[in-house]
């Protein structure tokens, strides 16, 4: 193979390559996986001298603080074309490459004790870091007076001493995750803790200097006098930056600047072309590549990072999905990735109190409504206070990646990785009492689909008697609509029937949305399943005799059937789709309407 390919995939040299999940460190990832290329964002990076770049957890970050180290190292200078040839930036680099000392951190590792624990943790972490700069840069200078060093801001400030007496080039530091052990002592609300180590007292006032704070001085002293170049730092929350306050002060938020959106995420082109490659690479079943495009699309786009711009796909877990998808050479069974998900911890937290948190979830996914907001007031830097205030609510879950733009002036759940998680979040906070009934009652409707003669309406049926009539308490009806029931439904199929099943909610067709679309996955002999959902109060369902009826509405039927003609006319459309309408009749019962 010749090294390259179309839309930025870069392509093996020799043998097959891997899918990079898991991977971080750029060396491996050019030498010994397909990935995408992104470098090109490296020259949107250097209009600014101190970015930070803020994502959601899960969503590639660490690779493009890797990419950045390759890139500026001096002492890769002779392997720049091995390590960027092939990419961008390497066919046209700009002048800064290869041009710094790079000192790049990691504080996921700093472990959360005591405060006297973690400062030593903390000390630990940058020692390991600084070791590996001297064990690289040992023929270059005496570096003997950084060991002497009492703490982290001692040990730095002797690493710019050596710089500036032996004129060696200027640092470029890099911190992977700056505030993860800082968000750990917040979502477990500890507040005294968090404070003293951002150098604030106990009423949260900046009046003190801390281990933490003195680090990042340090690094702000030499931005000042040339012995740090630059500095990158990624992470998941402003909060600690601004809490650090004169620490490091001169950090320039990035991440909603429009050209730089897309540097850790993948777009819609980029996905189409990278699963391309990936079949081509690992010569699976073209049949099943539009099954697979569908998975990534329902589970993984949707991040609107500003109000208009380019939805973006999670690019670490599209890369868990493929990855699993060339191991097992099929489509995977599972589609949501433990890991992306967000502790309940920082729902709790947020909300206040978990009453506020139930009726938060519960307008989620009993009525499907997303949460006021405005690009204007989605501040770059705001510290712990505001970020808990009840009016910062919206943007809190948009930092998390619980939430996006779904349009200027509201955000919403992205995709279905997320509605399921708030799934279990309304579970959880509901502290339902028969978990392991329902499941086990939906899990034999759904095996009796999967393998045997069970019915669509059935399994609706188990859904409705061991998940909806027997845990939610009937008061709840009155506030609900059809968002519930195609959320809920879609959920419990997905823990069941994603090996069996593509789904999506709200699936976008010419003539509008319908409400519940469920394709079979290759090979299979089933038909695709696409149910409309109407919603009736008790008192409506009553008052208009709902469940006495013997068919939907015309309206009703006239749409449900104009969806199915509407997947039919799609040139990569190839199955039978049955059709039905749900009535729900708030706590009374449903009625299931199976069209022709």
């Amino acid at each position: 193979m010749n090294g390259t390919a179309s839309c930025g995939i870069i392509y093996a040299m020799e043998n097959k390559r891997d899918i990079p999940y898991g991977v971080i460190n750029w060396a491996t990832l050019v030498r010994e996986c397909l990935f995408v290329d992104n470098t090109a964002y490296i020259r949107s990076l250097e209009k600014v001298r101190t970015p930070v770049f803020l994502r959601p957890k899960r969503f590639g970050k660490s690779v493009v603080c890797s990419m950045l180290a390759h890139y500026y190292d001096v002492d890769l200078k002779d392997r720049f074309d091995e390590l960027f040839g092939m990419t961008d930036i390497g066919r046209n680099p700009t002048p800064l490459r290869n041009s710094f000392l790079v000192l790049p951190f990691d504080f996921s590792t700093v472990q959360v004790g005591t405060l006297a624990q973690i400062e030593r943790n903390f000390f630990e972490n940058v020692k390991r870091s600084v070791r590996d700069l001297i064990v690289r840069e040992k023929d270059k200078a005496d570096w003997s007076d950084v060991a002497k060093a009492q703490n982290p801001a001692d040990m730095i400030d002797a690493v710019r001493s050596i710089i500036h007496e032996n004129h060696l080039p200027p640092l470029y530091v890099i911190i992977d995750e700056y505030d993860n052990f800082t968000n750990e002592l917040v979502v477990s609300g500890r507040d005294l803790e968090y404070n003293a180590v951002c150098g604030h007292d106990a009423r949260g006032d900046a009046t003190r200097e801390s281990f933490f704070k003195a680090f990042f001085k340090s690094f702000k002293a030499g931005l000042a006098d040339g012995t740090v170049g630059r500095t990158y730092f990624t992470g998941v929350l402003p909060i600690t930056l601004d809490d650090l306050s004169s620490g490091f002060n001169v950090g320039t938020i990035v991440n909603l600047d429009p050209d730089k959106l897309g540097m850790a995420g993948f777009t819609k082109s980029q996905v189409k072309s990278y699963v391309d490659d990936v079949f081509a690479e690992h010569e699976l079943d073209p049949a099943i590549k539009p099954a697979v495009l569908a998975d990534l699309k329902a589970f993984y786009d949707g991040y609107h990072f500003l109000p208009g711009a380019e939805p973006l796909y999670n690019s670490t877990i599209c890369n868990w999905y493929l990855r699993c998808l060339v191991n097992a050479r099929t489509l995977p069974t599972d589609v949501i990735d433990a890991n992306v998900r967000t502790d309940i911890g920082w729902f709790r937290r947020l909300a206040g109190s978990p009453a506020n948190a139930l009726a938060k979830v519960r307008q989620y996914v009993e009525r499907g409504e997303g949460e006021k907001a405005f690009r204007a007031s989605l501040s770059s830097k705001f510290g712990r206070a505001k970020f808990f205030s009840e009016e910062f609510f919206p943007y809190a879950l948009y930092y998390l990646g619980l939430m996006t733009f779904e349009n200027p002036f509201r955000l919403n759940i992205p995709n279905l990785t997320i509605k399921n998680m708030f799934v279990d979040y309304y579970d959880e906070l509901s502290e339902f009492t028969n978990v392991d009934e329902a499941r086990r009652a939906f899990g034999d409707a759904a095996e009796a689909l999967a393998l045997g003669d069970g019915t669509w309406r059935n399994l609706f049926d188990a859904y409705w008697r061991h998940y909806v009539k027997a845990r939610i308490p009937a008061q709840a009806f009155d506030k609900m609509n059809e968002n519930f029931f195609r959320t809920t439904f879609t959920s419990r199929c997905l823990d069941c029937l994603a090996g069996f099943y593509t789904f999506e909610t709200e699936h976008n067709s010419s003539e509008g949305r319908c409400d519940f679309l469920a394709v079979p996955k290759v090979g299979s002999p089933k038909p695709a399943m696409l149910v409309e959902f109407k919603y009736f109060t008790n008192e409506a369902a009553e008052k208009g005799n709902i469940l006495d009826r013997a068919e939907p509405d015309a309206e009703t039927v006239k749409q449900a059937l104009d969806y199915r003609t509407a997947l039919a006319r799609r040139p990569d459309w190839d199955h039978p789709v049955n059709v039905a309408v749900v009535e729900v009749c708030g706590s009374a019962g449903y009625n299931w309407f199976e069209l022709p």
